[in-house]
């Protein structure tokens, strides 16, 4: 669990600490992007240092070092947040187009389940197909 967000004056953080930015809506046009920021490797970067600041704060010895630590923290949450919305944004469009695709797969899955048995002889083979066409179907069923 992330620490609270200070209570102090943000005005008061020293200049070299970034200061908390204001709350912000994910980029109108997701793919304006740049690809530095819309691969995964720059969300596991920031991730991994909002993880590492968070265990920082809790080491620092006194409060206006913990206040700094967690003034860059809220910055890179803001990153974080504004990087996420911006994929689930690009991603939902390519979701529903995919929506009836899945359905109409899932239907087909469905009955190859049931007749799987029939189809191979070997018992291993149609067991595995089994448990991988439910769990996918589990998988589906949360879209």
């Amino acid at each position: 669990m992330p620490p609270a967000k200070s209570t102090k004056n943000p005005a008061a953080v020293p200049a070299a600490t970034p200061a908390p930015m204001p709350a912000t809506s994910a980029p109108a046009d997701p793919a304006a992007l740049p690809p530095a920021l819309d691969s995964p490797a720059a969300i596991e970067a920031y991730q991994a240092l909002y993880d590492t600041l968070g265990r920082a704060y809790w080491e620092a010895s006194d409060i206006d070092s913990k206040d700094r630590i967690q003034g860059a923290r809220d910055a890179i949450y803001e990153i974080l947040t504004d990087l996420n919305i911006a994929r689930l944004k690009a991603n939902t469009a390519l979701f529903l187009a995919l929506a009836p695709k899945i359905k109409h797969t899932n239907a087909a899955l469905d009955k190859i389940k049931d007749d799987i048995a029939h189809i191979t002889r070997n018992i291993t083979t149609a067991a595995s197909v089994v448990a991988a066409i439910t769990r996918a179907l589990s998988v589906a069923a949360m879209f």
